[in-house]
């Protein structure tokens, strides 16, 4: 039944256009078509993958040896960098007692389809700038790219978190990943930056994108009710497994794509590993400072993985331990502090991030930028500084050059994110897709057929009894 006003007064959802409730499946099905026939244009299986046959009537299959494809010793990280994409995301998302089904489906769902669409933005971007066409060859390091890109989606999901209907989902799920392989490109091929943890072209990314995007949107922290937002025991306990899941996998994640070289790709483990066991530690440290003697358990869920973050950019340098333990331990710090005070100074200022994916990606991942480029100031060693060599002054570049490309290089990336965000938040405005009312901001009741009590309802009765 739709009432006045364009809402459904039984899901309580606005109806725009005329799709409706259909709005969802038939633009999916749409983006699904898309990629299926833009898969099939762009993409094509990696030579290790083809089948080879030998032999006078080419009746004997060739085995090729594991050894001679060292991409397999990165599958282990592969999918560690994915279940930090599927499970520690989806779990982190479970925080919000009204949007806990909503945090975990919606970030499954976009997991899908992002790396899928992935290997295509690969092929479309590699049009873009070379002038060629060539197809994307389907591979472990093809797929940790997805990983990569598909997380910066998700946390762009924890600035709009509860704010978009699975129809408009779909639409950021096609735009956001080609936004992020042009900067991506630019960033490392013409500004020469290394960014193997994606500081920047990772987290900070989808963060600002999140930020344009919900200003597009329109949103405001006086639209959102009250009582959306709140959470419970059960829905954060979920989302510490969420913490945990992540900052466990984390050296892998920032590790996995460096399979062709076995001395940085060791190094990057190590300095995620101290830079995240410090933030883990000054994280909770500052929140008992700022609370007042007591842990918040929105900070102990985001800033102790502050680390893993900010050590992203700089965690390929060749440096002593002591310097991935200063920059997680700062992050932690200062992604604590984000969440206790500039959080809501922000808020004041009209600006809503649900998940506070800004005071986690975004704050810390500019950080650890500027951390890189003091680190490449302070040093005169030979480091891996550059995107794909190991550079002296003698190849032309100086670390003052190079400190003034890793500036260039977040400014950049600043600029398209909040753009093109803003942009994609303006577009899933349009009246082909369903969007969410304000009263039902942050409320996931109008997606699922929930026939069971909530477990809210079932443990206030039982305190009300006791």
């Amino acid at each position: 039944m739709v009432t006045e006003g364009g809402y459904d007064s039984l899901s309580g959802r606005k109806k725009v256009g005329m799709l409706g409730r259909l709005s969802f499946p038939v633009l999916g099905l749409v983006a699904f078509a898309l990629v299926l026939i833009l898969f099939g244009v762009c993409t094509t299986l990696d030579g290790n993958s083809i089948l080879k046959l030998e032999g006078e009537n080419g009746t004997k299959r060739v085995i090729i040896p594991g050894g001679q494809n060292p991409m397999m010793g990165s599958y282990g990280m592969m999918m560690d960098a994915t279940a930090m994409c599927v499970m520690g995301f989806g779990f982190l998302y479970a925080f919000c007692r009204k949007y806990t089904w909503g945090g975990i489906v919606f970030n499954f769902l976009m997991c899908g389809l992002c790396f899928l669409w992935c290997q295509v933005c690969t092929c479309i971007v590699h049009v873009i700038f070379s002038g060629h066409f060539q197809k994307t060859e389907i591979n472990l390091a093809a797929m940790i790219s997805a990983d990569l890109v598909t997380a910066a989606v998700l946390i762009t999901f924890g600035v709009v978190y509860g704010f978009v209907s699975p129809c408009q989902i779909i639409v950021i799920c096609l735009i956001e990943p080609l936004a992020m392989k042009i900067n991506e490109h630019i960033v490392v091929s013409f500004l020469s930056t290394s960014d193997a943890g994606g500081s920047i072209l990772t987290h900070a990314f989808g963060a600002f994108y999140g930020v344009g995007l919900n200003f597009g949107l329109g949103i405001k922290p006086k639209h959102i009710p009250e009582e959306n937002r709140k959470t419970n025991k059960v829905a954060d306990t979920f989302a510490l497994v969420g913490t945990i899941v992540l900052w466990m996998f984390w050296p892998s994640f920032n590790g996995s794509l460096l399979y062709d070289d076995a001395s940085v790709q060791h190094r990057v483990v190590v300095n995620t590993y101290l830079a995240i066991c410090a933030s883990c530690v000054t994280a909770m440290i500052t929140s008992h400072l700022v609370h007042g003697g007591k842990l918040n358990i929105l900070e102990i869920q985001n800033a102790t993985l502050a680390g893993g973050v900010s050590i992203g950019m700089s965690c390929s340098y060749n440096v002593n331990p002591w310097v991935p333990v200063l920059i997680g331990g700062l992050a932690g710090m200062l992604s604590s502090v984000g969440y206790g005070k500039i959080a809501e100074f922000l808020e004041n200022l009209g600006m809503m991030d649900s998940a506070g994916a800004v005071q986690l990606h975004g704050i810390p991942g500019v950080f650890g930028a500027v951390a890189a480029g003091i680190v490449v100031i302070a040093t005169t060693n030979n480091q891996y500084f550059a995107a794909d060599t190991v550079w002296t002054e003698m190849d032309g570049n100086t670390n003052g050059k190079q400190f003034g490309m890793i500036l260039a290089s977040v400014l950049v990336t600043l600029a398209i994110s909040l753009v093109v965000g803003a942009l994609n938040g303006l577009l899933v405005r349009v009246p082909i897709c369903e969007q969410v009312e304000r009263k039902l901001l942050i409320d996931e009741t109008p997606y699922f057929e929930i026939e069971d009590e909530p477990m809210t309802d079932v443990m206030m009765k039982e305190q009300s009894s006791s």
